[in-house]
């Protein structure tokens, strides 16, 4: 299969963008829109429950922030992507190729990591 150099150039900022960002928005709890499914509520931005009358709430209605972290990675990664596919070809011989699949497998790991206190582990 073949593609275009803008597009592969694309492509592979767009994965390495999305892995590094995906991380960020993880650590510093970055989501565009924080979703409760268990009451169909979408709301912008990061809403964590703070009820403290009666703390079953986080239970009975959990938010889930996944979907808003990865968009808030994505459109991140799309600019990423727009600005290197838009870069003419000679500027960007000098990246090292590893990095498409180095980025990702560091973003991983990371990612267990910034999960571990979930699992309680």
């Amino acid at each position: 299969m073949t593609s275009s150099a803008p597009f592969r150039r694309f492509a592979f900022a767009f994965g390495s963008t999305f892995a590094v960002l995906y991380v960020v928005a993880v650590a510093k709890d970055l989501a565009l829109f924080t979703v409760f499914p268990s009451l169909g509520i979408v709301l912008t931005g990061t809403h964590h429950s703070r009820d403290v009358a009666d703390p079953a709430m986080g239970f009975l209605a959990p938010a889930m922030y996944w979907y808003g972290w990865a968009t808030t990675a994505a459109l991140g990664a799309l600019m990423a992507g727009l600005v290197a596919a838009s870069l003419p070809g000679r500027s960007v011989r000098h990246f090292w190729s590893g990095w498409v699949w180095l980025i990702p497998a560091l973003s991983m790991i990371a990612c267990v990591y910034l999960t571990l206190p979930w699992f309680r582990l």
